[in-house]
C-alpha cells in the first residue's frame, strides 16, 4: 500500500511495534477507543463549545483525526481534520523548534546574549539588559510582568512591540522564577529571523511546515481560506461568535492556525526525536534542549489538571522546557502546551515515554473542553480508571457560577455614588505613556469613550474615580477597570491603564500638547511613573 502525501498512515489492528500498513485516510475516522466519539460529541453539548477537531498519535502512526460540530454556531458547515483553529501558545513550541534548528545550523546558540541577534532590544533592569539570552527568551525567566496590552489591541508593529518591552517593570528578580511572557517569545522569534536571514513566518514555514506536509498550517489568520472554525465566545449560556485574532504582532507567540490533520504531523515528528519520515530534521542534542526543563514552574499547570480532586493527585511536578511544560501525569511523563485566542482553545499534549500524543483544536475561549478530553484519551490510554472528567469539571463550573451569581447580588444592593466626583468634562483629554502608548478620552452623547489603539469603548461609571472600560466584541475581555488619578488641585492628571499588577499611570497630556510621560534610559531603570 502507498504512502499518503504528507506522511499521514496507520497501523493495522494487529500491527504492534512491527512494520507498518498503510490505509486509505477514512479509517483514520474510526474512533481508536470504544466510545470517543459519542463522549467528544456528549462533552461539546454540556460546554456549548459549537467546532472540535482531534487528532490521536500512537508509535509513528496517525490512529485518529475528525472534526465534529460545525464553523460557526447557527453555520451548517461541518468541521472536519483540516479545518484550521486558531492554536494560540501552542505556537510557542514552533519557535522554539525552529531555534533548535538554528542551533544545529550554527547560527544560534541558546546562551547567547539576544542583542546578538536584536542589537537595538534593551530591557528596563539592567542586570537583564545586559545578561538576556536566547534560553531566557523561551522559558518565561526573565522576570518581567506580562504587559499584554503592549500588543493586544495596540495596532503596533513586531518591531515596536520590541521596542516598548525596554519600558516593561519586572514583577520578579531577573531569572528567579517563572514569569509567563508573550513578548519575550516574539523576540526569540525575530531573534530567529535575523538569523535565518528571513523572517519568522517565511522560515517556520519553510524548515517545518513543508518537511512535515502541513500543507493546510498558517500564520497569518488572513491566509487561512473558508475552510477555517469562526472563533467564538461565551457569556452564561449564550455563544455568540468573534472575529479572528490579528495577532500578528506577536506572532511567534500565538499566531499559527492549524488543523487535525496537520498537527498530526507536528506529534509525529516531536514524539520521533525530530524526524519525520526517517529523515533527521534537526540534531537530536539540540531538539532535546526544548523538552527538557529549564525552570520550576509554581501554581497550578497550564493543562489545569493538578488534581481530579483533593485526594487524587495526577501532577506532582511542573517544568517549562523551550515552548513545553514538562511534567508527570499519573506517573507518566507528559509534554504539554495550551492555547488560547480571543475566540478558541487548543490543547497539545504527548506521553513520550509511550510515543502517544493528543491534539484537540476548539473554536471557543478559554474552553475548559480541549483539556479535559487530552487527558480523557491520556487515560484511555494508559488504563487508568476512567471518570467522566468532563461532568466532573461542569459541575465545578456551575457551583462557582452560582457563589458568583450570588456575589454580583449582593455587590449590586451595595451603595453607589450616584455620578462622578467631577464633571465628564474634566475626565476628557489625551494620556500618554512609554510603555502602553497613547490613548484618549472623550465625551460623547453624555458618556465618557476611551480610544486607545483598535479599541474604542464607553467608561461605565463605578465609584469614586472608577470605571469600566467595555471592550468592543474584538476584544478578549468584555471590560476593564480604569481609575483616574486626581491631583491636589482638583484637576484629573493620570489615568490607570492595565490589568492586575501591569496597571501603569498614563500621565494626562498638557492642553498645548506637551507629552506627559517620561522616557527612561535603556537598561538604565526604565521610566519614572
Amino acid at each position: 500500500m502507498r504512502l499518503l502525501t504528507g506522511g499521514y498512515r496507520t497501523a493495522l489492528a494487529g500491527a504492534v511495534g512491527c512494520t507498518l500498513l498503510f490505509v486509505p485516510h477514512a479509517a483514520r475516522t474510526q474512533e481508536p477507543f470504544p466510545g470517543l466519539d459519542a463522549y467528544v460529541s456528549k462533552a461539546m453539548q454540556t460546554w456549548k463549545v459549537p467546532g472540535v477537531a482531534i487528532a490521536i498519535v500512537r508509535h509513528d502512526s496517525v490512529l485518529y483525526t475528525k472534526g465534529f460540530g460545525v464553523l460557526a454556531v447557527g453555520a451548517a458547515t461541518q468541521v472536519n481534520d483540516q479545518t484550521l483553529f486558531e492554536i494560540g501558545s501552542s505556537s510557542k513550541a514552533f519557535t522554539a523548534t525552529l531555534v533548535s534548528m538554528l542551533v544545529a545550523d550554527g547560527k544560534m546558540r541558546y546562551d547567547a546574549h539576544l542583542t546578538d541577534y536584536l542589537p537595538d532590544f534593551r530591557m528596563y533592569d539592567p542586570v537583564a539588559n545586559t545578561e538576556v539570552t536566547v534560553r531566557d527568551a523561551l522559558t518565561h525567566r526573565t522576570g518581567i510582568a506580562r504587559g499584554e496590552l503592549v500588543w493586544l489591541g495596540s495596532g503596533l508593529s513586531r518591531d515596536e512591540v520590541l521596542h516598548r518591552v525596554r519600558f516593561l517593570k519586572p514583577d520578579a528578580p531577573f531569572r528567579s522564577h517563572y514569569s509567563y511572557q508573550n513578548m519575550m517569545f516574539l523576540a526569540a522569534g525575530q531573534a530567529a529571523g535575523k538569523a535565518g536571514g528571513s523572517t519568522w513566518d517565511e522560515l517556520v514555514k519553510q524548515r517545518i511546515f513543508e518537511p512535515l506536509g502541513m500543507t493546510s498550517t498558517v500564520t497569518d489568520y488572513h491566509n487561512a481560506g473558508p475552510n477555517a472554525a469562526r472563533p467564538h465566545g461565551m457569556v452564561k449560556d449564550s455563544v455568540f461568535a468573534e472575529a479572528f485574532m490579528n495577532g500578528n504582532n506577536i506572532a511567534p507567540a500565538g499566531a499559527i492556525l492549524s488543523s487535525a490533520r496537520d498537527m498530526a504531523q507536528w506529534l509525529r515528528f516531536q514524539l520521533a526525536d525530530g524526524s519525520i519520515n526517517g529523515k533527521r530534521l534537526v540534531s537530536a542534542a539540540a531538539f532535546r534542549e526544548t523538552h527538557t526543563p529549564q525552570i520550576l514552574m509554581t501554581g497550578a499547570p497550564e493543562g489545569g489538571m493538578r488534581a481530579l480532586s483533593d485526594s487524587v493527585p495526577v501532577t506532582h511536578f511542573s517544568a517549562y522546557g523551550m515552548g513545553w511544560i514538562i511534567e508527570d501525569y499519573r506517573n507518566h511523563l507528559m509534554w504539554q502546551h495550551g492555547g488560547n485566542t480571543i475566540g478558541s482553545t487548543a490543547a497539545v499534549g504527548m506521553l513520550p515515554e509511550e510515543k502517544f500524543g493528543v491534539v484537540v483544536l476548539s473554536n471557543m475561549a478559554g474552553a475548559q473542553l480541549p483539556g479535559i478530553l487530552m487527558h480523557y484519551i491520556f487515560d484511555r490510554q494508559i488504563g487508568a480508571p476512567m471518570r467522566d472528567l468532563s461532568a466532573e469539571a461542569y459541575a465545578r463550573v456551575i457551583a462557582q457560577r452560582r457563589r458568583a451569581d450570588s456575589a454580583e447580588v449582593a455587590q449590586a444592593g451595595a451603595t453607589h455614588h450616584a455620578a462622578p466626583p467631577l464633571e465628564l468634562a474634566a475626565f476628557a483629554g489625551s494620556y500618554a505613556d512609554s510603555l502602553y502608548g497613547d490613548a484618549t478620552v472623550t465625551v460623547e452623547n453624555g458618556q465618557l469613550v476611551l480610544k486607545r489603539g483598535d479599541w474604542q469603548g464607553p467608561l461605565a461609571f463605578e465609584n469614586t474615580l472608577n470605571f469600566t472600560w467595555k471592550l468592543p466584541g474584538t476584544s478578549p475581555l468584555p471590560s476593564m477597570p480604569i481609575k483616574f488619578e486626581v491631583s491636589a488641585d482638583g484637576k484629573v492628571a493620570g489615568m490607570y491603564f492595565g490589568l492586575g499588577s501591569d496597571a501603569t499611570l498614563l500621565a494626562r497630556k498638557a492642553a498645548g500638547g506637551g507629552r506627559g510621560g517620561r522616557r527612561g534610559g535603556p537598561g538604565g531603570g526604565g521610566p519614572t511613573r
